[in-house]
C-alpha cells in the first residue's frame, strides 16, 4: 500500500512538473517584442521632440518615468520579500511574478544614469546655486554616490534573492525541459548539494536577504524622493514626504504584479496554480496600501493646513489651485476614493477582470500623482501633462515590457516548490 502511495505521489509530482514545464515558452513572443520596440521608438521620438522644444519639460518627464518604473521594479521584489517575512504561504505565483520585475533594474539604472549624466543640469535648480547650509547634502558627487550606490546595492541583493528563489525550481524542471533552456537550467544547478542541504541554504539565504531588501528599498527610494522631487523646491520640506513617495511606488508594484498575474493566468492557462483566493489576498494588499497612501497624504496635509505657515502652505496650494487642481483631485480619486469604494467587497478582489481594472486605475493615478508632484515645481502656470508625456511613458513601458517579458519567457511563472506543496494539501 505504501509503495502504491509513493508511486502515485511521484506520478502526481511528475505531471505537475511536466505541466509547468510545458507552459514556459522559452522565447518571447515576436509580436510582443515588436510592440515593445514600437513603444520605445514612440518614447524616443516624444522625448526628442520635448528636448528640442522645451528641455526642462523633457527632463521632468524623463525623471518621473525613471522613478515610476524603478519603483515598480524594486517594489515587486520587495513584495516577494514581505511575503517571506510574514511567512505567507499563499503567494508562490505572486512572489515569482514580483521577482520577475527585477529584470528591468539594469535598464532602470541606465535611465537613471542618463538623468544624472545629462539631465540634472537642466532639471535640478540647486546644481547651479545651493544654500550653503544645504551644500553638504545637495552636491553632485554625493548625489551620484547615494543614487547609483543605492540602486546597485539593491539590484545586487535582489538578484541574489531571485537566484535563490529560482534554484530549486530549475533543478526540478531541468529533466522536463528541452534545448537551450534545459542546458541553462542544468548549468545553474550543476553544483546541487542535495535536497535537504539546498532547502536549509535557501531558508538561511532568504532570511537574511528579505529584510535587507525591504530596508534598502525604503531608505534609498525615500532619498530619491527627496533628491528628485522635494529638492526641486529646496525651501520646502516635509518629514513624511519620503514615506509617501515609497508608499506610492510599492503600491504601483503590487498593482503591476496583480495585473500580470491576471493576464498570465489566462494566457498560459495557470488556473490550477493562480487561484481566485490568491487574487483575493493580493487585492486586500492593494486595498490596504491605497488606504495607507491616503493616510500619509492626510498626515502631511493636516499639519500644514492647521499651522497655516506661508513657507509650507504655498507648495500645497500651488497644486490645489488652477491649472493643477483638476489633475490633483483626479489623482486622489484614482488612488484612494475609487479603490476604497470599489474594493470593499470580495468580488472586486477575486474576479480577474475587476481586479485588473482597479490595478490599472491605481497605476494611472500614481502616474498622474507623480506629475502633480514634479511639474508644478518646474512650471506652475501651465499643465505639462499631454501627449508628449504619454509618449515618453510609452517608451519606458516598452523598455519595461521588453525586460520582464524576457524573464517570464525563460523561467516558470509559478514557484514550482509551492505548486508541489499545494498538491500535498499545504499552501493557502
Amino acid at each position: 500500500m505504501s509503495h502504491d502511495t509513493g508511486r502515485n505521489e511521484s506520478s502526481r509530482y511528475d505531471s505537475i512538473l511536466k505541466d509547468i514545464a510545458s507552459k514556459i515558452p522559452g522565447t518571447p513572443s515576436a509580436q510582443k517584442r515588436q510592440l515593445w520596440i514600437v513603444f520605445m521608438v514612440i518614447g524616443l521620438a516624444s522625448f526628442a521632440f520635448l528636448l528640442f522644444t522645451n528641455p526642462l519639460r523633457a527632463w521632468g518627464s524623463w525623471t518621473i518615468n525613471t522613478l515610476y518604473f524603478l519603483g515598480i521594479a524594486m517594489g515587486g521584489v520587495v513584495l516577494a520579500s514581505a511575503i517571506r517575512l510574514a511567512n505567507g504561504r499563499w503567494g508562490g505565483p505572486i512572489m515569482r511574478i514580483g521577482e520577475s520585475l527585477t529584470a528591468y533594474l539594469p535598464f532602470g539604472i541606465g535611465t537613471m544614469a542618463v538623468l544624472l549624466g545629462a539631465g540634472i543640469w537642466t532639471y535640478l535648480p540647486w546644481v547651479h546655486h545651493v544654500n550653503p547650509r544645504q551644500a553638504p547634502f545637495l552636491n553632485v558627487p554625493f548625489l551620484y554616490i547615494r543614487t547609483l550606490g543605492g540602486l546597485f546595492l539593491f539590484t545586487w541583493l535582489a538578484n541574489k534573492l531571485v537566484r535563490a528563489s529560482l534554484r530549486a525550481d530549475l533543478h526540478l524542471l531541468a529533466p522536463h525541459m528541452k534545448g537551450a533552456l534545459k542546458a541553462d537550467y542544468e548549468k545553474r544547478t550543476a553544483d546541487w548539494k542535495g535536497d535537504q542541504a539546498e532547502k536549509d541554504w535557501y531558508r538561511r539565504e532568504t532570511a537574511h536577504l528579505a529584510p535587507q531588501i525591504a530596508l534598502t528599498f525604503v531608505i534609498f527610494f525615500t532619498v530619491m524622493g527627496w533628491d528628485f522631487i522635494m529638492a526641486l523646491t529646496p525651501n520646502w520640506v516635509s518629514g513624511l514626504f519620503g514615506w509617501w513617495i515609497y508608499a506610492g511606488a510599492f503600491l504601483t508594484a503590487v498593482c503591476m504584479t496583480a495585473l500580470l498575474a491576471t493576464q498570465l493566468r489566462a494566457r498560459y492557462q495557470l488556473e490550477a496554480y493562480i487561484t481566485p483566493a490568491m487574487f483575493w489576498d493580493i487585492g486586500k494588499v492593494i486595498f490596504a496600501w491605497c488606504i495607507f497612501w491616503g493616510y500619509l497624504f492626510w498626515s502631511q496635509y493636516l499639519p500644514i493646513w492647521y499651522a497655516n505657515m506661508p513657507e509650507e502652505t504655498w507648495w500645497v496650494f500651488l497644486r490645489f489651485e488652477e491649472p493643477w487642481r483638476g489633475l490633483a483631485f483626479t489623482a486622489f480619486s484614482l488612488i484612494f476614493v475609487i479603490p476604497f469604494l470599489g474594493m470593499l467587497n470580495k468580488t472586486s478582489k477575486t474576479n480577474p477582470m475587476l481586479l485588473s481594472m482597479f490595478t490599472i486605475i491605481v497605476m494611472v493615478g500614481i502616474w498622474i500623482e507623480r506629475h502633480v508632484l514634479v511639474m508644478p515645481s518646474l512650471n506652475a502656470s501651465q499643465v505639462w501633462v499631454g501627449w508628449q508625456e504619454v509618449g515618453v511613458t510609452l517608451g519606458f513601458l516598452g523598455l519595461f515590457g521588453w525586460a520582464v517579458q524576457g524573464f517570464l519567457a525563460k523561467y516558470p511563472v509559478v514557484r514550482v516548490v509551492d505548486a508541489l506543496a499545494a498538491a500535498d494539501g499545504a499552501g493557502h
